[in-house]
Protein backbone atom coordinates (compact mmCIF):
# COMPACT_ATOMS: atom_id res chain seq x y z
CA UNK A 1 0.00 0.00 0.00
CA UNK A 2 1.59 3.96 -0.65
CA UNK A 3 2.15 5.58 1.96
CA UNK A 4 -0.11 8.73 2.44
CA UNK A 5 1.19 12.02 1.57
CA UNK A 6 0.74 14.13 4.27
CA UNK A 7 2.27 17.36 2.51
CA UNK A 8 0.78 17.10 -1.09
CA UNK A 9 -1.91 14.44 -1.10
CA UNK A 10 -3.73 12.97 -4.29
CA UNK A 11 -7.35 14.35 -3.22
CA UNK A 12 -5.24 17.93 -3.93
CA UNK A 13 -5.06 16.68 -7.68
CA UNK A 14 -8.56 15.16 -8.34
CA UNK A 15 -9.09 16.70 -12.57
CA UNK A 16 -7.17 17.20 -14.93
CA UNK A 17 -4.94 19.96 -12.55
CA UNK A 18 -3.71 20.18 -9.26
CA UNK A 19 -6.20 22.28 -7.23
CA UNK A 20 -3.30 24.99 -6.59
CA UNK A 21 -2.86 25.66 -10.40
CA UNK A 22 -6.78 25.81 -10.55
CA UNK A 23 -6.43 28.65 -8.04
CA UNK A 24 -4.02 30.34 -9.97
CA UNK A 25 -6.14 30.43 -13.05
CA UNK A 26 -9.29 31.72 -11.27
CA UNK A 27 -7.33 34.09 -9.03
CA UNK A 28 -4.05 34.63 -10.25
CA UNK A 29 -0.14 34.10 -9.08
CA UNK A 30 -0.71 37.33 -7.13
CA UNK A 31 -3.11 36.21 -4.59
CA UNK A 32 -2.17 32.72 -4.64
CA UNK A 33 0.57 33.42 -3.38
CA UNK A 34 -0.63 35.64 -0.62
CA UNK A 35 -2.75 32.76 0.06
CA UNK A 36 0.12 30.33 0.40
CA UNK A 37 1.80 32.85 2.78
CA UNK A 38 -1.20 33.13 5.29
CA UNK A 39 -1.68 29.44 5.12
CA UNK A 40 2.01 29.06 6.00
CA UNK A 41 1.66 31.75 9.06
CA UNK A 42 -1.34 29.40 10.12
CA UNK A 43 0.63 26.19 10.32
CA UNK A 44 3.23 27.81 11.57
CA UNK A 45 1.05 29.17 14.39
CA UNK A 46 -0.70 25.57 15.15
CA UNK A 47 2.79 24.23 15.53
CA UNK A 48 2.21 21.44 18.32
CA UNK A 49 -1.30 21.38 18.74
CA UNK A 50 -2.36 18.86 17.04
CA UNK A 51 -2.34 15.61 19.22
CA UNK A 52 -0.65 12.94 17.83
CA UNK A 53 0.89 14.68 15.14
CA UNK A 54 4.35 15.34 14.38
CA UNK A 55 5.22 18.85 14.42
CA UNK A 56 7.68 17.81 11.53
CA UNK A 57 4.53 18.12 9.42
CA UNK A 58 3.09 20.90 9.97
CA UNK A 59 6.86 22.69 9.56
CA UNK A 60 6.89 20.57 6.05
CA UNK A 61 3.82 22.17 5.15
CA UNK A 62 4.80 25.40 6.08
CA UNK A 63 7.39 25.53 3.76
CA UNK A 64 5.47 23.90 1.08
CA UNK A 65 3.60 27.12 1.06
CA UNK A 66 6.18 28.80 1.62
CA UNK A 67 8.14 27.77 -1.47
CA UNK A 68 5.27 27.77 -3.85
CA UNK A 69 4.89 31.59 -2.82
CA UNK A 70 7.80 32.09 -3.99
CA UNK A 71 7.20 30.03 -7.18
CA UNK A 72 4.44 32.22 -7.84
CA UNK A 73 5.94 35.69 -7.03
CA UNK A 74 9.21 34.70 -9.66
CA UNK A 75 6.97 33.07 -12.22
Amino acid sequence: MKEYDYINPDHYKKGSKEVIDMMVAIWGKEYVSIHCEITAFKYRMRLGSKPDQPIERDLKKAKWYEDKAKELRND
